[in-house]
C-alpha cells in the first residue's frame, strides 16, 4: 500500500476547515471559501529582495562557535529567506564564520560584521534568552528575540526593527522530558527561525494552524 504524506500546510488547512465546518451559522460556507482562496500575511519588510544579505544571530555566548543555538538559528533563518525572498543573495555561512574566526575578541556590532563580509544588508538577531525546560519534568521552548535590519549602503542605518518579543512552542501545553530532547530542541529552533524569517516574506495564515499537531503526530 502506498503511504500518502500530508504536508504541514495541507494539514493546517484541513484542521482549520474542520474547525470552521463545526461552527454554527449561515456564514460557514463563505468562510470556508475564503480559506480555500487563501489568506496571506504580507511581509513587514520587503527590502531584502535583490540584496546581498548576511544573517547573524548573537547571544551572550555567541563566541562558543558553530553548533550553538545562535549559530543554528542564523542558519535556519538564512535557509528560510533563501527559499522565500525573491532574488536574495545570501552571504555564505562560511564567510560569516571566517569573519568571526578573525575577530573572536573584537565583535563590535552587526554593521562591522556586514562590512567585513561585504553585505548590502545585515539581518541582526539578538537572542536575548533561550530555554527548552519548564520545571524538571516538562519540555517547552521559550525564547526572547529582537530583529534589526542594517542597510550598509546607507551607512549602517537601521531600516527595520522588531522589538524584543517572547516566543513559545508548543503554544499550548508542554511535552514530557522523556521525549527525545535533541529532537525537541531542533524542532523549537526551526519554529523560532521560521517566525523570525516571516517578517520578510508573505505567507499563508493557514501555515500557522496545526503546527503543534504536526509535531505531536511525528513524535
Amino acid at each position: 500500500m502506498r503511504t500518502i504524506r500530508v504536508p504541514h500546510l495541507a494539514l493546517g488547512v484541513c484542521l482549520a476547515l474542520l474547525a470552521i465546518a463545526s461552527a454554527p451559522g449561515c456564514g460557514m460556507i463563505s468562510t470556508v471559501a475564503y480559506w480555500i482562496k487563501g489568506n496571506k500575511v504580507e511581509p513587514k519588510f520587503k527590502g531584502l529582495e535583490g540584496k546581498r544579505v548576511a544573517v547573524v544571530c548573537l547571544d551572550a555566548d555567541s563566541l562558543k562557535g558553530p553548533g550553538s543555538e545562535a549559530d543554528q538559528i542564523a542558519r535556519m533563518v538564512s535557509t528560510s529567506l533563501g527559499y522565500n525572498v525573491p532574488d536574495i543573495k545570501l552571504v555564505r555561512r562560511t564567510e560569516v564564520e571566517s569573519w568571526f574566526d578573525g575577530h573572536d575578541q573584537d565583535i563590535a556590532d552587526y554593521v562591522d560584521i556586514g562590512r567585513g563580509v561585504k553585505a548590502d544588508m545585515v539581518v541582526g538577531i539578538d537572542l536575548v534568552s533561550f530555554s527548552i525546560h519548564e520545571g524538571q519534568t516538562l519540555l517547552k521552548g521559550k525564547a526572547m528575540v529582537a530583529t534589526r535590519v542594517y542597510d550598509l549602503q546607507r551607512g549602517g542605518e537601521v531600516v527595520y526593527e522588531s522589538p524584543v518579543r517572547e516566543l513559545q512552542w508548543p503554544e499550548n501545553g508542554a511535552r514530557h522530558v522523556t521525549e527525545n530532547e535533541a529532537n525537541f530542541r531542533y524542532a523549537f529552533m526551526h519554529t523560532l527561525a521560521n517566525k523570525i524569517a516571516r517578517d520578510f516574506f508573505a505567507y499563508e495564515v493557514a501555515e500557522d494552524f496545526g503546527l503543534d499537531a504536526a509535531y505531536l503526530g511525528n513524535n
